[in-house]
């Protein structure tokens, strides 16, 4: 029974390549009759409500390749136009990446303990290459990550090409260029034979037996130009797999773009409504239009008639004539409702939370606001860790290469064992508290119970947890300058409340200081 159904699907999508209407009708009815067959799922089963709705059981490739063109181009368009699509962009892009998801040294020493010293050197040198990592010199490495996680939303997937520059002025040979999507070739390189045991789809190069990508095949989309092969290990092309055997990716807005399209034109249709109501005051009925017209100004632009009502003027109208005024059709009282349930749609397809996809805060709680943003900041989690895995650690492990070749950074043994010395921590941008006090006092008790760390608590709000270490103590030693070694007291509770409420006490400590 099994080989007769995968004899029919391969039937099926054989007659689809000449007729698609006649592959659709016998997928419909062959499901039709193994549903009179055997007993189904009620989601699968075929009644008088489900009739209508046909589907394609199609690969995940076939789906992609289909749509990806277009449903890529409507994002990028409602991106551009549509304000509620740009600001989910920015959302993510702000709150996955921001200013970007700093790159720290963690090397330790034989004892177990952080290697300043060295950690100083490697990260050093990351800084200095960092400003030169793109290729062209318009992108810091941070902006380049941003700019990866933008094309991850438009186009479901970004591409990163490992480039190697001779040039003597340039800190590392080592660069990175960041091409679109759309460069892909649909057709191999020229003089490009694809082997037996290989596979040429969506421009990439793969395996048969395992799908690993052995080459990128890129072309200019807006030149004549020829493809041009790239072997994968100079690539970083990343997506969020779906469904096993994804060879490209598709953008996460594509459940959106239909209800935002719809959105869009809803409203700009409100407001044409409203414009149009308000240009027309009152309409003129006569018996007689003729006499009447003849006596009416005339638009030498449009050749329109005008007239005009000014404020405390009765004019007596002709005989038979009768002033109609204009109904105002302002915006009705459902407008906000259901903008607001189509907009509560479009923040639940693109994963942004209605409030800071709207800016409307009306009605909203503190208990409110610590439900949506811990919900975000579970959302963003995955997205921070894939930023990490896929664009962060391929083009730093290069860099780690290059330093050492390079003579920037000094590794004993690195390329024997180079896991020891990359060790890295990625911090990215954190979240300030809805209600700083209430947050507060609740972490302070956390790390008191132990439930958690001074680390953790920092590190949630994108903060260095040894940057604000070595910024307090440096504020202490400050202070300590300037003679004011008592009000540093008082801040970490070192003063007696009595003092502490009594500022000419204070004053007069420091007196008595000064005199010491």
């Amino acid at each position: 029974m099994k080989g007769l159904e995968t004899i029919g699907n391969a039937v099926d999508r054989f007659v689809g390549v000449f007729s698609p209407k006649s592959a659709l009708k016998r997928q419909f009815y062959r499901k039709r009759l193994k549903h009179t067959r055997s007993s189904k799922y009620a989601a699968a089963k075929t009644d008088r409500m489900t009739g209508a709705w046909t589907t394609l059981n199609s690969g995940v490739n076939d789906v992609i390749r289909s749509s990806n063109s277009a449903v890529r181009a409507r994002v990028r368009q409602l991106v551009r136009d549509f304000p509620y699509f740009k600001r989910a962009c920015q959302i993510l892009c702000d709150y996955t990446v921001g200013p970007g998801i700093m790159f720290q040294s963690r090397l330790k020493s034989p004892d177990g303990k952080l290697n300043k010293k060295k950690n100083q050197q490697v990260e050093d040198a990351f800084n200095f290459w960092a400003d030169e990592a793109d290729i062209s010199g318009k992108l810091h490495y941070y902006e380049m990550m941003g700019l990866t996680k933008r094309q991850d939303i438009e186009s479901g997937e970004f591409l990163a090409v490992q480039v190697y520059s001779k040039d003597p002025k340039r800190y590392l040979p080592y660069a990175l260029q960041i091409f679109e999507t759309d460069w892909l070739s649909d057709n191999p390189a020229p003089k490009t034979k694809i082997p037996k045991n290989r596979e040429f789809d969506q421009g990439l190069e793969y395996k048969k037996s395992t799908g690993e990508v052995v080459a990128y095949h890129f072309t200019d989309p807006d030149s004549w130009g020829n493809a041009k092969r790239i072997k994968s290990e100079d690539v970083i092309h990343r997506f969020e797999t779906l469904r096993p055997g994804q060879l490209r990716g598709i953008s996460p807005f594509a459940s959106a773009i239909l209800i935002a399209h719809d959105l869009g034109e809803y409203i700009d249709a409100t407001i044409d409504t409203a414009k149009m109501a308000s240009k027309y005051l009152a309409f003129v009925s006569t018996p007689n239009p003729l006499d009447r017209q003849t006596n009416v100004e005339t638009d030498s632009e449009t050749g329109k008639k005008i007239d005009e009502i000014e404020n405390a003027i009765v004019e007596y109208l002709m005989p038979g004539e009768e002033v109609n005024f204009a109904k105002s059709n302002t915006v009705s009282d459902t407008f906000d409702p259901f903008t607001r349930f189509i907009l509560t749609m479009v923040a639940v397809a693109t994963n942004c939370p209605f409030e800071l996809l709207s800016g409307e805060y009306k009605g909203f709680s503190y208990s409110t606001g610590r439900l949506s943003r811990n919900d975000f900041s579970q959302q963003l989690r995955p997205g921070v860790i894939r930023q990490v895995r896929h664009f962060a650690m391929p083009t730093v492990r290069p860099f780690y290469d290059y330093s050492v070749i390079g003579g920037k950074i000094s590794l004993p043994g690195y390329f024997t064992n180079p896991a020891r010395y990359i060790q890295t921590e990625w911090q990215p941008p954190g979240m300030e508290a809805v209600d700083p006090l209430r947050e507060t006092k609740s972490r302070i008790d956390e790390i008191k119970n132990l439930t958690r760390s001074p680390q953790e608590v920092i590190k949630a709000r994108g903060r260095d947890p040894e940057a604000i270490l070595k910024e307090t103590a440096a504020f202490i030693q400050m202070a300590e300058d300037e003679g004011l070694g008592d009000i540093i007291d008082i801040m970490f509770g070192k003063t007696s409340t009595a003092l502490a409420n009594n500022p000419k006490a204070v004053e007069g400590q420091k007196s008595i200081r000064a005199i010491k």
